[in-house]
């Protein structure tokens, strides 16, 4: 379970340094602050949170449906529990709302800008089962230029380390302009950084 909870945390996570305004690394820059600031409303505003933790859930269903699924087995019980697509909609959705009440936990708790205040605690039904998540400080370095795909939306690869754990995780985002800024919509390379976090779980059993 531990690997399933932080590739949605990495895939949501999203910080960094300053930038030139008005450029789409901004968006880094304008998340940044809103963790520093123990804002979760301002970062929910700047990240299509839903969307992304979706996306997430989604890669965790098709890996379900693998003869060889690499999933936990409580999640995997979770998951062969629903019956029919309503099900596994709602399923999808759960688990998304309650990795999204613990980032904002990590958020307003400070955890997220490495400066943790032990008052806030976390919250959701499920918190109990990120116990083993990295609450470490979460950094976004860009590592690239910015391109635009032709659609009013623009590509820009990231490096996400977490000075919890020590690993970097290479990002490919997709942001779009939503005024009066640029909002961070995808994580193009999800099955790699699936993928990396599964190894790294693997390499400390």
């Amino acid at each position: 379970m531990r690997s399933i909870l932080c590739l949605l945390l990495v895939l949501s996570f999203i910080t960094g340094t300053a930038f030139a305004a008005s450029a789409p690394e901004q968006a880094v820059r304008n998340v940044q602050h809103a963790i520093d600031t123990k804002n979760a409303d301002r970062f929910d505003q700047l990240v299509d949170i839903n969307r992304i933790l979706r996306a997430g859930t989604d890669i965790l269903l098709d890996e379900a449906a693998k003869p060889n699924s690499r999933l936990p087995p409580i999640l995997a019980l979770m998951l062969s529990s629903a019956k029919d697509s309503q099900a596994l909609t709602s399923l999808r959705d759960f688990i998304a709302q309650e990795t999204h009440a613990f980032i904002r936990y990590g958020i307003l708790s400070g955890n997220f800008a490495g400066a943790p205040d032990q008052i806030v605690r976390p919250g959701g039904i499920l918190a109990s089962l990120f116990g083993n998540v990295s609450l470490g400080r979460k950094e976004l370095r860009v590592a690239g230029p910015s391109a635009s795909d032709g659609q009013e939306r623009i590509f820009l690869p990231v490096e996400l380390k977490d000075y919890g754990n020590g690993n970097i995780y290479p990002l490919l985002l997709r942001l779009q302009w939503h005024a009066p800024d640029w909002r961070i919509v995808e994580i193009v390379n999800l099955p790699d950084i699936w993928n990396q976090i599964h190894a790294e779980a693997e390499a400390q059993r």
